[in-house]
């Protein structure tokens, strides 16, 4: 890669890199209108109650009949009018009511006969036991799993349909789906969450996340579940399939792209049959970190100034970067692995042109290593995983130990025990799936960085670092819109204007923000590493990494036509009618930010004349 500005491709899958020659199935299938369901059965809690209740409710209704026609029915005192003091219907139902929430109101409308007052208690005995009886019953339907499973749905369905922010349905919300949720909510996208099991759920409500986050407990594998998260939403704009079971992700990659094929779906995979059978399908990505491991293995020995970069700028922001990995000559390789991260691994390594011996982790303890330089210890098994790394490095301090985890809670031994390379699965599907979420365009720089060669890795490693620190970047992406940079598109109408020019510091103009551009995406077509003197177009868009206050700096050029037209120039105009009005009548032109404001008036400059031109 000697010119980092040429133009490339997206990334191709990885099975696509391995040889592996798409099917073209995907291609062919009949993608028709299909209306997504959104009915799960028993849905609606008003019926369902209704039902349940249908015995209290009658019991009640039979209780306040019974009272209202006995009373109507009872001779009451006689009356100075001459009538006997019955009640009628009306004053007769207003009085049993009354005795439904409370006693003692008195004997309305005038003093009742000992039959009137017989008949009263016995309606009030009779309206406690029907009333008792029907508030015992709704405290039991509100326990009812059922009841509760169909609420939840219920209350889950109108959150999506308030969500008024675009917004990514995560299938899954274990350790994977959980640091997805917080990486996601910490950029300001919104999520929804689907799992199969209620306690991931409930962890949502410890996870302090900056907006409530609809969440629901159903099988992601019905399309109806997948229907009331939104998939038919014109506002959800991807689909993350992170649970631990893979055709329950190829169901949900199945459903999304024939439903929604316009949707980007995100799935993990364990295999490279599950990711094949997925690529028949065309997701946006089928990540099967078993095989990306082989990679980046092989990148931290062979190419360690484009590892280091590429574990960099995929790292949470704020993170340090890291010290280049030391240089190895490693030949002789062992692989303790069972199931097919073995197979994986061994793969990668074989074809990378080492001597690999694949031991089972029954025989691993047992084996003979003292001809090896390096060791897989990849078993399923954290503990011995762990334990054959130590009894290695004791005899052999010597030898390389890439070590497997597969549980978050064993990361702190890790720390501690210091392996020189570690596995962890669940890290590198939330890296690959926030990387390519969060900011759109910036996976195609990460493949950018994969396919380049050391010397351009360390460059851009070193400019990276002059310009924003070495904490790790924050990767933002600005598009030359009217509603996101209406000052840079007035400019654009009148004059010319480099990338340059944007990252220019408003206070200095000599100096820049600490940002640095990565991609320039004109259509089709990517530049990697733009050059500077690039002339803008609207449309273009630039992902850029670099810090917070770079980013605050920047959004005033991109608002304000005086502050850019001062970077571009160096030169400061009046924002005020009279001082433009004043100079136009002196100077007997305008300047360009002024005729951008006031409109076309004659041909302007191609570019403004910038200090000492």
């Amino acid at each position: 890669m000697a010119d980092p500005s040429r133009l490339v491709r997206p990334a191709a899958p990885s099975w696509r890199r391995r040889g592996r020659s798409r099917s073209g199935r995907s291609s062919r299938l009949r993608l028709g209108d299909v209306v997504t369901p959104t009915q799960i059965p028993n849905q609606a809690v008003v019926f369902l109650v209704l039902r349940k209740m249908r015995g209290p409710l009658l019991a009640v209704l039979a209780t306040m009949t019974t009272g209202v026609l006995g009373l109507c029915l009872m001779p009451g005192l006689s009356q100075p009018d001459g009538t006997d003091g019955r009640l009628n219907a009306f004053e007769a139902f207003y009085f049993i009511t009354s005795t439904a929430t409370t006693i003692g109101l008195g004997e309305l409308p005038h003093p009742f006969s000992t039959a009137q007052r017989m008949w009263t208690m016995a309606s009030i005995y009779l309206s406690v036991v029907a009333w008792g009886y029907s508030l015992g019953r709704l405290l039991s339907l509100a326990q009812d799993p059922g009841f509760q499973s169909v609420r939840r749905a219920a209350t889950f369905r109108r959150g999506v349909k308030r969500l008024s922010e675009p917004f990514s349905v995560i299938v899954g919300y274990g350790f994977i789906g959980r640091s997805v949720a917080r990486a996601l909510d910490a950029r300001g996208h919104r999520v929804v969450v689907v799992d199969q099991n209620m306690t991931p759920i409930e962890l949502l409500t410890t996870d302090l996340l900056s907006t409530d986050v609809p969440a629901l407990t159903s099988d992601a594998r019905n399309p109806a579940t997948l229907g009331i998260a939104g998939l038919d939403s014109p506002r959800c704009e991807a689909v993350l399939a992170l649970t631990g079971d893979d055709q329950a992700n190829l169901q949900i990659v199945m459903t999304c792209r024939l439903l929604r094929p316009d949707l980007p779906v995100l799935a993990r995979a364990s295999t490279r049959q599950v990711a094949s059978a997925m690529a028949n399908f065309a997701p946006h990505a089928a990540i099967n970190v078993f095989d990306d491991y082989g990679q980046f293995l092989l990148l931290s020995l062979h190419r360690p100034h484009t590892y280091r970069l590429l574990t960099w700028v995929m790292a949470e922001a704020g993170e340090e970067l890291p010290p280049l990995p030391a240089a190895f000559t490693l030949p002789r390789w062992a692989v303790v692995s069972d199931g097919p991260f073995g197979d994986d691994i061994t793969e990668d390594l074989t074809a990378a042109g080492h001597e690999v011996s694949r031991l089972c982790p029954a025989d691993g303890f047992g084996a003979d290593l003292s001809q090896v330089d390096a060791l897989v210890a990849g078993a399923e098994s954290d503990s011995l995983n762990l334990a054959l790394a130590a009894q290695v490095r004791h005899h052999r301090p010597d030898v390389f130990l890439a070590v497997r985890i597969t549980s978050h809670n064993q990361i702190p031994l890790l720390e501690a025990f210091k392996p020189d390379s570690v596995f962890f699965p669940p890290a590198l599907v939330v890296q690959q799936v926030v990387s390519r979420l969060a900011v759109p365009h910036y996976w195609r720089f990460i493949t950018a960085v994969m396919e380049a060669d050391e010397d351009w890795s360390r460059q851009l490693t070193e400019q990276l670092v002059a310009r924003v620190g070495t904490p790790s970047p924050r990767v933002r992406q600005l598009r030359l819109t009217m509603a996101q940079t209406p000052a840079v598109c007035r400019w654009l109408e009148q004059g010319q204007l480099t990338l340059d020019d944007l990252f220019r510091s408003p206070q200095d103009r000599a100096s820049h923000i600490a940002a640095l551009p990565l991609l320039l995406v004109r259509g089709k077509h990517v530049m990697v590493r733009p050059d500077p003197e690039t002339e803008l177009r609207p449309g273009d868009e630039i992902v850029m990494a670099g810090r917070e206050q770079a980013y605050d700096d920047q959004t005033e050029v991109i608002y304000d036509d005086s502050t850019l037209h001062y970077v571009v120039t160096g030169r400061d105009i009046s924002t005020s009618w009279l001082a433009r009005w004043a100079s136009r009548r002196l100077g007997g032109r305008r300047t360009p930010a002024a005729a951008v404001r006031d409109g076309p008036a004659g041909s302007g400059p191609s570019r403004p004349p910038a200090d000492g031109q």
